[in-house]
């Protein structure tokens, strides 16, 4: 019993030591867009992690069918359950996958439409100062 608490409070002083150590470089990493290149930049790297998200997609839908070619149903008719265990496993994920290519979608026209306020903004600034010059 003694070892079990002991090892517990190893483990949670590990844990404890590790998070303050990289708590503070992981909130570095973190940068929030402040820029219209900025916002740019963000929409396009959404955009190319969707496109990964739905080739995964795709990826899980094939395997489902590769592997019901591969692992034909029992003689008599009888369904390998494998089989539908693999095609429903692979189907969730084939929809989780497009579910995070929708999201991951919509977040790239959230930046994108930032970008084009931004650049609006800035083009407005720009022509109230070139009247102010006059």
């Amino acid at each position: 019993m003694l070892s079990t608490i002991r090892s517990t409070l190893t483990a949670t002083g590990f844990v404890a030591i590790a998070l303050i150590t990289c708590a503070p470089a992981f909130a570095q990493d973190a940068q929030v867009p402040q820029t219209a290149s900025q916002h740019e930049a963000r929409a396009r790297s959404y955009k190319t992690e969707a496109a990964g998200y739905r080739k995964s997609a795709e990826e899980h839908k094939r395997m489902a069918v590769a592997y019901a070619k591969l692992h034909p149903d029992f003689k008599g008719g009888v369904k390998n359950p494998w089989n539908e265990k693999m095609a429903k496993q692979c189907e969730v994920l084939a929809k989780e996958f497009d579910q995070l290519a929708n999201d991951t979608e919509k977040a790239s026209e959230f930046h994108a439409m930032r970008a084009r306020e931004l650049k609006e903004q800035e083009t407005a600034i720009a022509a109230g100062g070139e009247k102010r010059a006059r």
